[in-house]
């Protein structure tokens, strides 16, 4: 993800942490990043980012956020890397063996859960990875594997396996997954950040 200033940085920032609590104040903010192991580790992440893209960042702040974010990600038990692009309002639920590929892309609110797997096929050579839209519940130890679009407003389920593309407001389980009815990701995405929220 690209931030083109320090407000985009603020704005993601403040997206993440309204999906844990619905609020966006730096109280709120404090509280949050104290309790909660996976907002920590997306807010070192966003840092990560922000100052990786800014020559003079790069060698100063980066090697610091960096370090926070390993240990947070040690923590949380998740692997996803600084220039993933992954969208406003990310909600990491309960931490351990997540692995988001490096080249996957996140959409907007999209809710990881444990044992989430997001990666590669490989197909005539050539890397196949997901792009997943938003509004996007997966629930634990689902995986995503391949060049799969997973469409906006959808919730994969306990241990399901996606390996073909899922449409928008989609309930899909099973292994493979398969859809089982168009009820849409619902109430499983808590807080959803919108441009309402900001005001």
């Amino acid at each position: 993800m690209h931030f083109k200033d320090k407000n985009a940085l603020s704005e993601c920032i403040a997206a993440d942490l309204y999906r844990y609590s619905g609020r966006t104040d730096k109280k709120t903010l404090r509280k949050v990043r104290r309790r909660s192991a996976g907002f920590r580790f997306t807010y070192y992440m966003r840092l990560c980012t922000y100052t990786r893209q800014r020559p003079l960042l790069k060698y100063t702040l980066f090697p610091f956020y960096k370090q926070r974010m390993r240990r947070a990600a040690g923590k949380v038990g998740i692997e996803l890397h600084e220039l993933t692009e992954v969208g406003k309002g990310l909600h990491i639920a309960h931490g351990g063996c997540i692995v988001v590929h490096s080249g996957a892309v996140l959409g907007e609110n999209v809710c990881l859960s444990q044992g989430v797997t997001i990666g590669q096929t490989l197909k005539n050579g050539e890397v196949c990875l997901p792009v997943i839209g938003n509004r996007v519940y997966i629930a634990p130890g689902a995986k995503v594997i391949g060049g799969v679009h997973v469409g906006n407003n959808v919730a994969i389920g306990a241990n399901a396996v996606v390996t073909h593309d899922v449409p928008d407001n989609a309930v899909v389980a099973g292994i493979p997954a398969r859809v089982l009815h168009m009820g849409g990701a619902g109430e499983y995405v808590t807080n959803p950040w919108e441009a309402e929220a900001a005001k």
